[in-house]
């Protein structure tokens, strides 16, 4: 899978270095003209292309450039216990303190699921998330 470089917390995001998926996609196809789009589930991340009589498959990760959003069903918790819903979201819900202070499983339940319902439709664009303070990937997982 290739994926988009994205704007997180230290990692020196800037757009000149940024490689949309439409500009990776002709560099392969300019020496694999009969590329071809595999379809993908309503929830897939990733845009899926091969090769024929090739086994394998490339996929495409376009955050920033095609963002899938409204289709993403992804959520994480991170290694100190915290919700996001969505990577480029400052939004988080503290799930080790709720269950520190006791929170029994419907409690729990019912924190992420209105985390998901809040969970919006699309993210700001890459020029806005950049200037959005926002954990460094190594601190969120994934």
């Amino acid at each position: 899978r290739f994926i988009e470089y994205m704007p997180f917390g230290g990692n020196a995001w800037n757009d000149t270095s940024f490689l949309p998926y439409q500009d990776m996609l002709n560099i392969i196809r300019a020496t694999y003209p009969t590329m071809e789009r595999q379809s993908d589930g309503p929830t897939e991340t990733s845009k899926t292309w091969k090769v024929p009589g090739f086994k394998g498959s490339v996929g495409f990760i376009s955050s920033m450039s095609d963002n899938f959003c409204s289709g993403c069903n992804r959520i994480r918790i991170t290694a100190d216990g915290k919700l996001k819903v969505c990577l480029f979201g400052s939004s988080e819900i503290n799930l080790r303190d709720m269950m520190r202070e006791g929170a029994t499983d419907s409690d729990l339940k019912k924190a992420i699921f209105d985390a998901i319902q809040r969970k919006k439709a699309a993210h700001a664009g890459m020029y806005e998330i950049a200037k959005s303070d926002n954990r460094p990937m190594i601190l969120i997982g994934g």
